[in-house]
């Protein structure tokens, strides 16, 4: 201890003065200075670190943070601008919809079915936030009616009080006068009461085209009975829809393309739609599909229009037919498909050019025909066979215009016919079918 003390003695220790206040016993022992042994750390990058996580925004929107926030940090108010008209709340800011925040709910299907249809019915619904009323009417009750708990009797009142008020808005301003006459019409509680005329109504244009065909079909069935019956001609058009009816080798455009097959190798049931051809304006009536390869869809509609749709390509409306006055009934294609049949209520039978568009004969009994037919045989491709309203079926030759054979076997209207290539016909109907031999 001596030495130590010695070691951090002044350098005027050995001065009398003190040496005589070290020997005194009164004097205190001299003490060590302290002296700290951790490690001089600079803490500036430490407090600029902080601060700046401070400071930093945090995005409500985000599911993973790089950082350690704080719960100041993760409660703190949202920040930012508002939308002038829409009020002051913390989730203004944290929208998830383009009309504001959506929150997920889990709610039983029987109370929102409950509170849904009280709302449409009455006006008013709980509130699931709270325990208040929302809507227009505001019931008293602090429990109010639903559309599940409502009485018998308060349902009809309910619906007495809708019911006046409808016929009060409907009205008109000289039946809320009780002196006038319309006040006791309108009210019709006296026995002396006239009776209540309604105005007369007012046809919309659906009503009036129907109501001008009906009677245009009453004078056309009377003049038939008199025998005055003069048959309109229509006047034939044709309107081809494509980009070019040759192509660049000279090709037709009803010409099946090269990679088409005849026959498919296989055949599925069908799954799903396709596609779908839009384009009359009425009901279709038949379609048909072109021999053999399928690549032109024929279709007749109830619109007096027969069109021809493009199957493989590009789905489009190829040509339109127009040659009947009346809805088209049935068609039928050719063995080459070049030509096909048509049928309408018209009373006529047209064959037509499916390349041109052009109606090559026109053949008629005076009777609707319901279904066309052309011989399948490829050296009688000129026998028509069609069943007509009369329960008779006709055969012509083509270049002919008047009947060849009429064979009336049938008691009732049929609805298929078909021919096969050892001259035989089968008809069909709603009784034994008939084979006659052509």
């Amino acid at each position: 201890m001596d030495l130590l003390q010695s070691s951090y003695a002044p350098d005027d220790a050995s001065s009398p003065e003190a040496s005589a206040a070290a020997s005194s016993p009164d004097s205190s022992p001299l003490r060590l200075p302290s002296k700290s042994a951790a490690p001089a750390v600079d803490d500036t990058a430490l407090a600029l670190s902080s601060a700046a996580s401070a400071a930093r925004p945090l995005d409500p929107s985000l599911h993973l943070v790089a950082f350690n926030p704080t719960a100041d940090q993760l409660w703190a108010p949202i920040l930012g601008p508002q939308h002038p008209h829409a009020p002051i709340s913390s989730a203004s800011g944290n929208r998830n919809h383009k009309l504001g925040h959506v929150e997920d709910a889990a709610v039983l299907p029987f109370l929102f079915d409950e509170q849904y249809n009280t709302f449409h019915r009455f006006g008013y619904a709980a509130d699931p936030s709270g325990l208040h009323i929302v809507g227009d009417a505001q019931p008293q009750a602090p429990e109010p009616d639903t559309v599940y708990n409502l009485a018998p009797s308060e349902h009809k009142r309910r619906r007495l009080l809708a019911k006046a008020d409808n016929e009060a808005e409907l009205a008109p301003p000289e039946a809320k006068n009780p002196a006038s006459e319309e006040w006791i019409l309108h009210n019709k509680q006296s026995p002396w009461a006239g009776k209540k005329e309604a105005p007369p109504a007012e046809l919309t244009d659906e009503q009036k085209q129907y109501a001008e065909a009906h009677a245009a079909k009453k004078a056309e069935k009377e003049a038939r009975l008199e025998g005055k019956s003069e048959r309109t001609e229509v006047v034939v058009k044709t309107t081809f829809h494509g980009k070019e009816e040759k192509d660049y080798q000279g090709r037709s455009w009803i010409t099946p393309p090269k990679d088409a097959k005849a026959t498919n190798d296989h055949c599925y049931i069908p799954k799903r739609c396709v596609h779908e051809w839009v384009g009359h304006t009425k009901g279709v009536s038949a379609i048909r599909f072109f021999p053999k390869y399928g690549h032109l869809l024929l279709s007749a509609s109830m619109d007096c229009k027969i069109k021809i749709w493009d199957v493989l390509g590009s789905r489009t409306c190829m040509r339109t037919y127009m040659g009947h006055s009346k809805a088209v009934r049935d068609i039928s294609f050719s063995n080459d498909g070049t030509k096909f049949l048509s049928a309408g209520y018209d009373r006529n039978i047209q064959y037509w050019d499916t390349e041109t568009g052009q109606v090559i004969s026109t053949f008629s009994t005076g009777k609707v025909p319901y279904v066309v037919k052309l011989n399948p045989d490829e050296d009688k491709q000129h026998i028509l066979l069609a069943g007509m309203s009369d329960k008779k079926i006709v055969q012509w030759f083509c270049p002919v215009r008047c009947p060849n054979v009429q064979y009336s076997h049938h008691i009732q209207i049929f609805s298929c016919i078909s021919a096969t290539s050892n001259l035989f016909a089968v008809s069909g109907n709603p009784v034994p079918s008939n084979v006659c031999t052509i």
